[in-house]
């Protein structure tokens, strides 16, 4: 076989310490006699590093594994071997990091999810002049499950994910906190979910709440799109009470039937989603035939666009574009727009202070793609802890450098 091994032994200072903690300790027993850890290999051969590894009493943690100097606590791979495979794991898919370094591919996440621990423990902490964050969540496992991000707008990296989404996953982060560390953050971007309000206004009452302008526009076209799905559905209710006409072409001057102002209504979902200048003239030509057809339909797309417009103000008139908004739609008689107008009014300080501070959630948006990316690349993951790390180590400042480097 390809083998090579190499006997050695802990020096003299390295020995009887507490695998834990490192502390010096009394020794136990022998443990389980001689142990092998997989090196990095030399040439075409596997290596492994041959050793005895005897068990101590620490004081603190009873009886444990003395550790020795060449590799992590309960692991069976060298500090060496680990930080080249997490190293890897970032720029590559886990299934090439697996075939390379000769080892199964659920074994690469328990070793990044070890390098991460280390480098949680040696480097600062991220949580130290966080000013602006952004708060959002996103989903794994085809979308059954779902993860909270909290990004720091200023260096535009994660500082803090955890399993799961609502208020009681989101306290975690806060409680983590220094009452110093608390009285930093500035401002907090996010979209309007209650449960990331609330946590804001518990932990951090001086923090100023920042609503993404993109949500407030996806807010406008999910009511347009729910009032065209309703003219959709109303025009062919009354194409079904018209009398049934002769098959063919409708004669010259007659209207065309009911039926395919059903189906024009039901074409025009992109024509009202883009913006006007992004319309071509067959599309144009299309939304003028509404004004005609549809004249409520058009009335909720004008009241989309101008709520688009307003949000592009500068932030001296942003306030007054929304305000002037709002009266319009409270006026109006589309019911899904008067409850949108009800709640940009509860967003309305949130909505304002991201125009002026200029902050939106295309950084926390641009971090759940590559986390998607990530989970992509590595084909799912098994173990959530597993995938936290490789966020922490891919996203963070924490990254993993090749050892002696």
């Amino acid at each position: 076989m390809n083998e090579i091994n190499i006997a050695v032994r802990p020096t003299e200072h390295e020995q009887c310490r507490c695998g834990i903690c490192h502390r010096k300790a009394a020794r136990y027993d022998k443990g389980r006699g001689r142990r092998r850890w997989r090196a990095l290999d030399i040439g075409g051969s596997k290596v492994y590093i041959e050793a005895y590894e005897p068990r101590v009493r620490c004081r603190k943690h009873g009886v444990v594994t003395a550790s020795v100097p060449w590799a992590r606590h309960n692991s069976r791979f060298t500090k060496s071997f680990e930080e080249t495979c997490a190293w890897l794991s970032v720029h590559a898919s886990r299934s090439t990091v697996s075939e390379y370094l000769r080892v199964e591919w659920h074994t690469v996440g328990g070793i990044c999810h070890r390098v991460y621990q280390e480098l949680e423990t040696a480097n600062p902490s991220r949580f130290d002049s966080l000013e602006n964050i952004g708060i959002d969540e996103t989903s794994y496992k085809k979308g059954h499950k779902y993860m909270t991000v909290v990004i720091n707008h200023d260096t535009a990296s994660v500082v803090w994910c955890a399993k799961g989404y609502g208020k009681e996953v989101l306290s975690q982060f806060f409680e983590r906190l220094t009452p110093e560390q608390r009285a930093s953050i500035r401002c907090a971007s996010a979209d309007g979910a209650k449960w990331i309000a609330s946590c804001v206004e518990e932990y951090c009452p001086h923090a100023q709440r920042c609503v993404d302008p993109f949500h407030v526009v996806s807010w406008a076209t999910d009511a347009l799109d729910q009032v065209r799905r309703e003219a959709r559905s109303e025009a062919r209710q009354q194409a079904k009470t018209l009398p049934k006409r002769k098959p063919g072409r409708p004669a010259k001057g007659e209207a065309a039937p009911e039926k395919n102002q059903a189906k024009s209504v039901k074409n025009l979902r992109y024509v009202l989603l883009k913006n006007p200048e992004h319309l071509s003239e067959n599309q144009q030509a299309q939304l003028q035939f509404l004004t005609r057809a549809n004249p409520k339909l058009y009335r909720a797309y004008l009241l989309k666009e101008n709520l688009r417009l307003a949000l592009k103000a500068g932030p001296d008139e942003i306030a007054a574009a929304l305000t002037k908004w709002m009266a319009w739609a409270q006026r109006c008689r589309i019911l899904v727009f008067r409850e949108l107008r009800k709640k940009i009014k509860r967003h309305f300080d949130a909505i304002v202070a991201a125009a002026r501070f200029r902050l939106s959630n295309a950084r926390s948006e641009a971090i759940n793609n590559k986390i998607k990316l990530i989970i992509r690349t590595a084909f799912g993951f098994r173990n959530v802890d597993n995938l936290l790390a490789m966020v922490m180590l891919s996203c963070s400042n924490l990254h993993p450098t090749l050892p002696n480097r």
